[in-house]
């Protein structure tokens, strides 16, 4: 739940802090004042996009701070332990705005993305805004309020479904494309019988250019072994193997004598014996390296064609190997085309059909839920006032829909205020003030216990009054079930109903305009209750508002 939220130089606000309770809040004020800035506040904090203008004026940032205490139940506690960011019951949340579109955040003191607090805020806070009735008319919403009644089985069951329907389908759209061209087909043949006649194998082209290089250099080669043969054996003068031979002859005599000279004598005779080794290794290679110009030209002849090729296809030399196999795996599979094709098309057929079994498995929970859903929402608009309205989801199966992850069912709320009526699309038939007390009555009857702990509204409650204005403050005071709910209200009869109460107000100074929060209680909570009512001053009203307040306890 939300405990406690500061604002620091964000639109209207200098500085506020506020310590929110469990149960029902109600935030109230003048129209204007400012109420929906702390909606605001707390949306950024939950991965709302930044706009141009939310600095206050004069400075160079703004701060948002929210403090959540956490169950060890909770979904967000979860997320934060999948992420590495859990810090125990208490987790904090922090944004700067620091340009118009720039911020930062952090998540328990650890720097976070804005993607990150909107998935955390998810989990965390449920913000129900005052023209989200207006998204009552869309297909899809009502669809989603539908299936929140349904079990996440069956519908991650039809999604997966479809994931697979969608892959064999793309399988078999690559596999027309590519045999649809002739010409392409017979360039891949021509391409892959030349790697295939090069026959270049893993590891071939690093030894062919090792053999070119030896070969090219062979004379150098000589050469060298030539000169190293002479320094060690020379007819034209002491080499290293007669004179490390003179310098044993020369200790023999005295080793035995000096212990130190025996085991240099010793390192003299190992030193003789690899300089006899290392004479006749140059011997056997001077013997083999004769030189071959007829390999060499072959050498050239084989490095240039796989340059050649590696360069055609636009790939190192040293891949060619791999390339050779996966050009002949491709023609094969489309020389085997009507082989291939069939057994794609068998695939999507399957898949067509496990995504057609689960989606009517879906459509039959989804009856089974609209059948139960839209008997508690009548219910709930009769507590609202409307006592002569129905309102009915209507499941309508197409069996010939192609496979989407929704399933196959069109989805719709149909609606009447009078008896006698048919069922009309929403949109149709329910004006702005029924919109509104219809959004209310699905926010408590599809939500079955589920969700954020905390719920925040933002004048959800516009259009409605007198009794059925009550019925709403019961409604919020209800949506608070063991958690919070807060709501920014112009009704005196929803502020009346909540367990506690902040007044939001703007003091107009020489060069700005301030915002001010305060928690009211006793006589203060009284006034504000019959100002709501018409006077803040008037007995009548006071007692008025002493009198609902009253009735709440």
């Amino acid at each position: 739940m939300l405990r406690h939220l500061a604002i620091r130089h964000f639109a209207i606000v200098s500085e506020v802090e506020i310590d929110i309770d469990p149960g029902f809040t109600a935030i109230t004020g003048e129209t204007g004042a400012g109420k929906s800035i702390l909606v605001d506040a707390l949306g950024l904090l939950l991965g709302d996009r930044a706009e141009a203008g939310l600095i206050a004026e004069g400075h160079e940032q703004a701060e948002l701070e929210a403090v959540f205490s956490l169950e060890k139940s909770e979904p967000a506690r979860q997320w934060l332990v999948d992420q590495a960011l859990e810090e125990g019951d208490e987790l904090i949340l922090r944004r700067v705005l620091t340009s118009p579109s720039g911020s930062r955040a952090w998540i328990n003191g650890r720097s976070a993305t804005v993607g990150q607090l909107a998935e955390l805020g998810g989990l965390l806070v449920e913000i129900h805004g005052q023209h989200e009735h207006q998204q009552l008319e869309k297909p899809a919403v009502q669809r989603r309020l539908l299936d929140r009644q349904v079990s996440g089985k069956t519908l991650d069951a039809v999604a997966a479904a479809h994931e697979r329907w969608r892959d064999a389908r793309a399988a078999l759209d690559q596999l027309e494309s590519e045999v649809g061209d002739a010409d392409q087909l017979e360039l891949l043949r021509f391409q892959a019988r030349e790697l295939s006649d090069l026959a270049l194998i893993e590891g071939e082209f690093e030894s062919l250019e090792q053999e070119q290089e030896r070969l090219a250099r062979s004379d150098d080669i000589r050469l060298a072994m030539a000169s190293a043969g002479n320094a060690l054996d020379s007819d034209n003068g002491p080499g290293a193997r007669s004179l490390l031979h003179q310098a044993i002859q020369a200790l023999d005599p005295v080793r035995e004598i000096e212990p130190e000279l025996d085991e240099t004598a010793r390192m003299l005779e190992e030193a003789r014996i690899n300089v006899d080794e290392a004479m006749a290794n140059l011997e056997r290679l001077g013997s083999e390296d004769e030189g071959d110009p007829e390999r060499l030209a072959a050498v050239n002849r084989r490095l240039e064609k796989s340059l050649d090729l590696a360069r055609k296809h636009r790939v190192q030399p040293a891949e060619l190997p791999a390339l050779t196999e996966k050009l002949g795996a491709r023609l094969e599979a489309l020389e085997n085309q009507d082989e291939r094709r069939a057994e794609l098309a068998r695939s999507l057929d399957i898949a067509a059909q496990r995504w057609r079994e689960a989606a009517e498995e879906l459509s039959r929970a989804r009856e089974a839920a609209a059948k139960k859903l839209s008997g508690l929402v009548t219910g709930r608009l009769a507590d609202l006032g409307m006592d002569t309205a129905e309102l009915a989801f209507q499941v309508d199966p197409d069996q010939a829909a192609e496979p989407s992850p929704h399933g196959m069912d069109r989805v719709r709320i149909g609606f009447n205020a009078n008896p006698g009526q048919a069922l009309q699309p929403l949109s149709k038939v329910a004006s702005g003030g029924e919109l509104s007390r219809v959004a209310l009555a699905l926010m408590i009857a599809a939500d079955g216990g589920e969700g954020p702990r905390t719920r925040i509204f933002d004048e959800v409650d516009a259009g409605v009054g007198g009794e059925t204005a009550h019925a709403v403050g019961r409604f919020l005071r209800e949506a608070a079930g063991a958690g919070q709910a807060m709501c920014v209200t112009h009704l005196a009869q929803v502020a009346a109903r909540a367990d506690h109460q902040l007044r939001v107000s703007k003091k107009k100074g020489r060069k700005a305009t301030a915002l001010s929060v305060e928690t009211l209680d006793g006589g203060a909570r009284e006034r504000e209750i019959a100002r709501m009512l018409g006077s803040a001053d008037s007995e009548r009203s006071l007692a008025h508002a002493r009198e609902m307040l009253e009735g709440n306890e």
